[in-house]
């Protein structure tokens, strides 16, 4: 097996591991009722937002990437104003799903776990990257920053190839962003049903 469909397995793997483990807290917390109705609901929104954001953003880079990751340098869309726009928009859908669950406890614990483990996930796909391109991936390094986007370098072909199986399957993967929404909702009224045990109140 290559480099990058291992470290994607891996990924994969893990990023199941904290999912469980985020389900797990949310089945015993419910949010602390101090900050009221209209706080808890306008967190609950704007983080449904910020996953369609990201979730849309994935669909948007893999247009662009289509699968040629392996291939070629791709510095064209997304990918010419940061390295890994896949990453930084799955960054903004995990801090959705975290606002989504009205409680900052769990949203603070999701970015810590996503910011201290996909920095190492992207070094290990930018050593691979590094070693099989050469100097072209090398000047992108220099000249693209790898998490915030400079948006004055945006840049775009008149016309790209793109692989319909790629974004279809990006966008199922993406869909899996909208899966908490529900998932909370339904917690909540199990919670207020007592069918489920409340065992922490979180801010």
């Amino acid at each position: 097996m290559s480099a990058i469909p291992k470290l994607l397995k891996e990924r994969q793997f893990h990023s199941r591991i904290f999912a469980v483990c985020a389900v797990i807290v949310m089945l015993i917390s419910q949010p602390s009722p101090k900050h009221g109705e209209f706080y808890r609901m306008s967190m609950m929104w704007i983080g449904y937002i910020l996953v369609i954001v990201g979730a849309f953003g994935r669909v948007f880079c893999s247009a662009f990437i289509g699968g040629k990751k392996n291939d070629v340098v791709v510095r064209d869309g997304p990918f010419s104003i940061v390295r890994n726009p896949l990453y930084v928009f799955s960054f903004i859908a995990v801090v959705g799903i975290g606002m989504e669950s009205k409680m900052l406890t769990v949203l603070v614990l999701l970015v810590l776990i996503y910011v201290i483990y996909y920095p190492i996930v992207v070094a290990k796909e930018e050593a691979f990257l590094k070693h099989k391109f050469g100097e072209p991936y090398d000047l992108y390094m220099k000249e693209v920053p790898r998490w915030i986007p400079n948006f004055k370098l945006y840049a775009e072909p008149e016309v790209f190839e793109s692989r319909p199986k790629f974004i279809r399957r990006t966008a199922m993967d993406a869909a899996i962003f909208f899966l908490p929404f529900p998932l909370f909702i339904l917690i909540s009224v199990f919670q207020n049903h007592h069918w489920l045990p409340v065992k922490l109140i979180l801010p």
